[in-house]
This record gives C-alpha cells, structure tokens and sequence, in this order.
C-alpha cells in the first residue's frame, strides 16, 4: 500500500495546528527512502499520518485496534468533513473517499472505494462475491480488508501509531489470529468455525434423536408395568368370579331357608296378633314414664328457684335485723356527729384568718429581704468607689506645689479636684444607704419570728380539716342508718312469712316425689309384664326370622350386581392394557434403527469436532506458527544485530511446559541479554529497551511477510516511535529504518520525530507548519 494524494477537510488536527479548513498533500513525488513530518507539538502531524491509509481509523486516537473503538465524529468539526486518499497497491490505483455531514443532532457518513481503471475512470471496487462500495461502513470495511487484509494486520506490521499496545502484551490467542492472518492461514480458523458449526448442527440433531430414544426407553419400562398390570387383572378378575359364585350359592341358601319360614308363619297367626298389641302396649307404657320423669324434672327445678328466691329474702331480713342496734342508736351518733361537725368549724375561720395574715407577712419579708440584698451590693459597689475617690483626692496634699498660688489652678490635678468634691457626695450617699440598710433589716428581724409561725398553723389548719371530713362522713352514716327504723318492724313480719313458705315448699315437694315414685314403680311393673310376655310368644315367632333372612338377601343381590360391575370394569381395563401394550410394542419395534443413528450421528460428531481443532489454533495453525517462529526470531535478531549490535537476541516461544512436564500452546517473548548474562521477558525491561524490541519485532513481521507471506506492502508508517530512546540508540533506530526498507523491498516511511538529527537524516521532509494558512 503506497499513499498518493490526500486532502483532509473539516477536521480539528488542520482547523487548529494548520488555521485552515482543508488540506492537499500530494505525495506521489516524493523520493523513496525516509519522510519525516515535523512540527510543534499539535501542528497537526498525527492527524495527516493517522489518514494516510484506506482504513476507517484513526490509530493514534482509537482506544483498540477496531472500527467500533473509534468514531470521527470526535475528530471533526462543522456540519462537515471529508477525507479522500487515492493510493496504490499491488499495481492498482485505488481512491477512498469519506464523507461526513452532520445537519442536526444526527451524523450520517459514507465511505467509497473506487478504482481506476485502464479507460481511466474510477469504477466502484466490487468483490467476487458481487459486494459492491456503496457507501457504508460495513461493506468498506470488506473491500479495503480485501485487498490490504485485515486492520489488525495493518497496524501490527506497518504501521506503528502513538500509544499503539506492544506485542509482548499480547494474549496466546490474539497473537495466533494475528499470525494466522499474517501467513495466509486464517482461512483455516474459518474452516474450523464452520466445521464447529456442523458439530453443533449434528449435536443439536443427535439431542432429538437421544431424546427420542429416552422417550422409548420410557415406553419399554412402561409396557413391562402394563404386562404386569394385566396380569393383576387377570388374578383379580379370577377372584371376582370365584366370589360372585359363592354369592350365588349363600342367595340360593338363604331363599330356601325363608321359604321354610314363610311357611311356618302361617299356622301362628294368632300370635302374632298378641305380638302387635303388647308392641302398642308397650309403647304406651314407655310414654307414660317419659311424662312422668318430665314431670319430676319440671317440679324439681321449680321447687329449687323457689327456694332459692326464699332463701335470698330471708338472708336480706336477717341482714336488716343485725342492724337492729346500729339503726336503733343511728339518731344519738347523728346528734353528736353535727356537734362535732359545729365545733371543727369554728376553729377553721380563725386559723385561716391567721394564716391569710401570716402569708402578708411572708412575703413583705420576702420583699425586705430582696431589698437588704440589693443595698448590701449597692453599699460595697459605692464603698469602693468612696475609697478609690479618696485615693484620687490624696494627690492633692501630697504633691510639690502643696501651698503654691498655682496648686489651686494647675490643670494636672483636675482629676484630683473633682475626686474630692465627688467624694463629700459620696459619704452623704454611703451615710443614707446605711440607715436605710438598717430600718429594713429591724424590720425583717422583727418578721421573721412571725413569718415562722406559718407552717405550723397550716398543719393545724389541715388536721383540723381531716378531722372534719371524718366526722362529716360518720354524719352521713348515721342518718343512713336512722334513715332505716321504719325496716326493722317489715323485716320481722316479712322473715315470718318467708320461713313458713320454705316449709310449706319443702314439704309439697316432698310429697310430690313420693307420688311419682310410686307411679314409675307401678308403670315399670307393667312394663315387665308386657315384655315377659312379649319374650315367651316371640320363641314361636318367625316374623323376624324372616325380616332378617330378607335383609340378608337384600345385601346378598346387592354384592353381587356390584362385583359384577367389577368384573366388567376389570375386563375393560385389561383389554384396553392389552392395547396400549400392542401399540407401545409396534413403537419399540424401531428403537434399534433410532439407537444405530444416534451412534452414526455421534461419530459424526466426533470427525467434525477433531477437524474442527485440527484445523483451529491447537491444530494446523499452532503447527504452522511454530514452523514459522524460527524464521520470525532469525528476521528480528538479524535487525537486531545489524544496529544494535551482539548484546540482545530475542526467542520467541510459542510453546510453554506445564508443572508436569507436559507442553501446552502459547506465546512468550524472551531478550536474553549478552552483556549481563540474563534471560528475561519484554515486560520487564526499561522503558527505552522496550521500544526497542518492540520495534525490531514489528517490523521484523513486517520483513517476514514481505519475504514469506507476499503481503505488497510498500510503505511503513511510524508515529513518534523513538521518544523514550537515547541519542545514541535514536541514530540506530534511524539505521534500523533503513535496514528495514532495504531488506524488505519497500520504498518509503513515512515517520514523526521530534529529534533534529533523525530529521536531518530523512531522504525528505514535510514541513507541516509551513503547511498553516
């Protein structure tokens, strides 16, 4: 893939590092060797090599290497942008052409790959398969991979962007797709996908065909269940007949039995005329002692209401007259009760007249006492100013000019002056306070005794109310007792009463139980008599004989029309059992066909899965990378060796050994160190070496597939690759370049540096800030 022309327009690495809206950059006349791209940091430099290939991405600024881990959306500005880059692979002059607008909230976009043709037209790329560019993402997407192969591949190989994920990162698995992709083979994985594909259809089709089978082991299991259910059947429906059988026989039996009864019957007639009357007459006897034990009952439980009614009218006169004394004193405790009540009265006025007086006290005691508080602070507050006054008015006999014309006048003792007239009116106001302070504090000694009086007269005053309400209370109960003389004289007369009732209750009841004993023993008697005689005639009877022998014979046809309905209901259930049997055998009769394909299908099954791996990443591809991994390591330790000298050699191992011994598929990429003697991984080294390797092995897969793989690429691309290298190792990074483009075939790269003496080295420079507007 050789780059030709592109023009950028609209995005944000030219609005902002260049000032302009759109760019040209026309590369066909370049010479071959290195082009360098300088700038300033954000002229723009990324942004012209992250565009020059036909790929939907921008590598720098994508997060992975995918088409859905980047958008241009985040990458222009305006409501639109393009991008067209005609470029050359393989002797075809291709053009892509991207086309942005975004008019709205929404983008749309569309991407064209054309070829020129020998007419000299640019013709829509169609594949042989009939896909034709038209317009989206996803049939771009197969062109371009068509002719360049896939993105991964690409941005491995040949072109080394900024931030790009080193190869030592990579997983076992990603670094076999890559290389199977690489060397031609990845039409194996799909292969081996589609072989996969058939294993799974096959799978799916065994699992109804082994379902089908467990289906029919069920029936097997089901018709022994039914063959023994049938021969239950036949057992049961045996016994059924044996017992109908014997039915029939005990039927035959009891019908000559009665027979012989009936006959029998008729010659005592009489008997059993006598049988029916002492029936009636025993059920007349049989009433007669329900009524009379009803009768009984009835007057038993009135007798016992009544004499408790009685027994509770005696219990309240007798209540009544145990108060005799108390009613009958009742007038004389209310009499004194009242005296009582007269005298605790009079006491109560005088004692609540004193305390109301007494209370008056205590609080104009209270009020001195807030007072002499107030005029002993006051006192000491103007006492200490007195004093502090005092000391003021001092200075004046104490100072040099005591006695001078001037003493009288000099302004220095001003404050001194004043201090003394302040003074004088401070001793007339201190004198007053004292004789206030000591009127109320007579007067506040003269209360206090008083005031102390109060809560003793306030405990008179409650005892004296107690006593009151007590006496009150004993009132109200004697003139509810008095309020009672008039009961005494009914209680007495009503007890009399109540007491010959009870007697006269008593003794009625008594007489009624005797009388109603005596008719339940002459009604028992009679009864005894009617069923002796009903016993002696009943030993000749043959009527009930022949009731019972007609209930047996009921029940007898009754058995056996019912276990004749069993017998049907047994003939139908094993001949429908006979049936399902029959139908469940004719079913079975093609399990062994169904068992044969299931084992042909899970053979089946078995060659596509072991093509599927034979042909997958553990199988032709593994093999063929490790054929090609010797190649690979001699390629990178060759580039190695021609700019960096003898001190590093890189292994690439694509097996690794197991605790047990045994080698299992996978990818590791060993520097063994000459200088210091030492084997260790990429990951481990400085940052400087890392890029190092890194880059020999980049680009020694990019030589291996143009040596090996026929993979025409022409150009390389690299983005700032030497920034963690020193000088020294930056000049051989430079001889490296050039190693590369000679042993490889190709004819330019294309680089971003931002070191002087790798630019001055370029075969040719593009001056992107010369390229501002």
């Amino acid at each position: 893939m050789r780059p030709l022309k592109l023009t950028l327009e609209g995005f944000y690495g030219v609005r902002d590092g260049m000032k302009r809206d759109s760019l040209t950059l026309y590369l066909e006349s370049l010479p071959t060797g290195l082009i360098a791209l300088t700038g300033e940091n954000g002229a723009g430099k990324s942004t012209i090599m992250d565009n020059l290939h036909p790929y939907r991405i921008m590598p720098s600024r994508a997060t992975k290497l995918s088409v859905d881990a980047f958008s241009y959306w985040d990458n222009i500005s305006g409501t639109q942008a393009s991008k067209a880059l005609e470029w050359e692979h393989d002797g075809i002059r291709y053009r892509s052409s991207f086309a942005f607008r975004k008019p709205g909230k929404i983008g749309k976009a569309e991407y064209y790959l054309t070829w020129l043709a020998s007419d000299g037209t640019w013709t829509p790329f169609t594949l042989p398969d009939g896909t034709v560019s038209d317009g989206k993402g996803e049939t771009y997407d197969r062109c371009v991979e068509a002719i360049c192969g896939s993105l991964e591949s690409f941005f491995t190989s040949v072109f080394s962007a900024q931030n790009r994920r080193p190869l030592a990162s990579y997983g076992a698995s990603e670094i076999k797709g890559l290389l199977a992709e690489l060397l031609k083979i990845d039409h194996l994985r799909a292969l081996s996908a589609k072989a996969g594909d058939v294993a799974k259809v096959l799978g799916r089709t065994l699992l109804a065909v082994q379902q089908e089978l467990v289906a029919l082991s069920g029936k097997r299991a089901r018709i022994a269940e039914t063959e023994r259910a049938i021969v239950a059947d036949g057992q049961a429906l045996a016994g059924a007949r044996q017992d109908r059988e014997a039915l029939h026989s005990s039927a035959a039996n009891l019908s000559t039995q009665r027979a012989s009864l009936v006959a029998k019957q008729g010659e005592n007639a009489a008997v059993e005329t006598r049988l029916r009357e002492l029936a009636a007459r025993r059920n007349e006897l049989s009433g007669s002692l329900k009524t009379v034990a009803s009768e009984q009952s009835a007057a038993t439980q009135g007798a016992s209401q009544r004499r408790t009614t009685i027994q509770q009218t005696i219990a309240g006169h007798e209540a009544t007259l145990r108060q005799r004394d108390l009613i009958l004193g009742a007038a004389t405790a209310r009499d004194d009760a009242q005296l009582r009540i007269g005298r605790e009265e009079s006491r109560v006025e005088p004692l609540q007249a004193a305390i109301a007086e007494l209370e008056t006290k205590r609080l104009s005691l209270a009020s001195l006492t807030t007072g002499l508080n107030g005029l002993q602070s006051q006192g000491t507050s103007q006492a200490a100013l007195l004093k502090t006054l005092q000391q003021q008015a001092a200075v004046i006999s104490e100072v040099p000019c005591a006695g001078h014309e001037m003493h009288t006048t000099c302004p220095l003792l001003a404050q001194a002056r004043n201090a003394s007239s302040q003074a004088a009116e401070q001793v007339i106001s201190l004198t007053r306070l004292r004789e206030s302070f000591r009127q109320q504090r007579e007067q506040s000694e003269l209360l206090t005794p008083q005031v102390a009086q109060l809560a003793a007269k306030q405990a008179e005053l409650r005892t004296v109310n107690a006593a009151l309400a007590a006496v009150r209370l004993d009132f109200q109960k004697a003139t509810d007792l008095a309020a009672r003389k008039p009961l005494l004289d009914a209680a007495v007369a009503g007890l009399d009463v109540a007491r010959q009732e009870l007697a006269a209750l008593e003794t009625g009841h008594q007489e009624g139980l005797v009388r109603r004993e005596a008719e339940t023993t002459r009604l028992n008697a009679l009864l005894s008599e009617v069923e002796s005689e009903a016993a002696r005639l009943a030993a000749v009877d043959v009527t009930g004989a022949i009731a019972e022998l007609d209930r047996q014979l009921t029940g007898n046809r009754e058995a056996i029309v019912a276990i004749e309905a069993r017998i049907e209901a047994l003939i139908r259930a094993q001949a429908m059992r006979e049936a399902e049997r029959d139908a469940m055998a004719k079913e079975l009769s093609g399990f062994d066909a169904t068992q044969s394909r299931a084992d042909r299908i899970s053979d089946e099954i078995a060659r596509w899965k072991l093509t599927a791996k034979g042909l997958g990443n553990d199988g032709v591809i593994a093999l063929t990378i490790d054929d090609a991994g010797p190649a690979l390591t001699q390629t990178v330790n060759d580039l190695l060796l021609a700019c960096y000298g003898m001190r590093f050699t890189v292994e690439v191992q694509t097996q690794r050994e197991l605790t047990s011994g045994e080698l299992r598929e996978g990818f590791e990429i060993l520097v063994h160190d000459a200088d210091n003697d030492n084997t260790k991984a990429v990951s481990v080294m400085s940052g400087g070496q890392k890029v190092w390797i890194n880059e020999c092995l980049t680009r020694g897969i990019a030589l291996y597939l143009a040596r090996n793989a026929g993979q025409p690429y022409q150009t390389l691309f690299s983005d700032e690759s030497d920034g963690p290298l020193d000088p020294k190792r930056k000049v051989q990074f430079m001889r490296m370049k050039r190693e590369v483009l000679k042993q490889g075939g190709y004819e330019r790269e294309f680089f971003i540096s931002q070191t002087p003496e790798l630019i001055s080295e370029a075969d040719a420079v593009i001056d992107v800030e010369a390229l501002a507007a």
